[in-house]
């Protein structure tokens, strides 16, 4: 008679909470990247140029805890999702493959994704010299061509340093 209620116990309480504990680390087996919660904190950063504004606006995104459910939603669903199938839903780009970045400098640059592994770059200085290129990545190497498809250059790994390489060999 203990016996059997010993096992019906196990396995109505006791094996429920196993898996429910061991679930998360079984099903995300690599920590993610947390999109969302960098794009809060990126929204966090472009508030205003103001340090103190910048710090103000921390403190209401941690007291309305939006980076807390912003760190919950990467834990348990994004970062998952990611893992099994290889894409971050956060950062899917929703039919809008184009992103546009303004760079320290002035410099505007746009860059659309063209395929997977493939995006157009479109760079303008503050003095309006534009430069356009293609990114591909390759197989063990990312490569620049430019708008008449020749090779500008192409990068690639020499004992864990990015390396210009010129025709498969490191440029001197």
């Amino acid at each position: 008679m203990f016996a059997r209620l010993r096992s019906r116990w196990l396995r109505g309480a006791v094996l429920p909470l196993v898996i429910t504990g061991f679930l998360p680390l079984a099903t995300a087996g690599c920590i993610g990247r947390f999109e969302l919660t960098r794009k809060v904190y990126q929204f966090n950063r472009e508030v205003d140029p103001n340090k103190w504004i910048q710090w103000l606006a921390f403190l209401v995104l941690n007291v309305v805890p939006v980076y807390g459910f912003a760190v919950m939603i990467d834990a348990i669903f994004a970062n998952s999702v990611e893992f099994w199938t290889g894409e971050n839903p956060v950062t899917a780009d929703g039919g809008n493959p184009r992103r546009v970045v303004h760079g320290p400098g002035g410099e505007v640059v746009t860059m659309t994704r063209l395929a997977p592994g493939v995006m157009d770059v479109d760079m303008v200085t503050p003095d309006g010299l534009r430069s356009e290129l293609t990114v591909v990545m390759e197989k063990d190497t990312v490569a620049a061509y430019g708008r008449g498809g020749e090779l500008l250059a192409r990068v690639g790994d020499l004992d864990g340093v990015p390396s210009l390489l010129v025709g498969g060999a490191i440029a001197r």
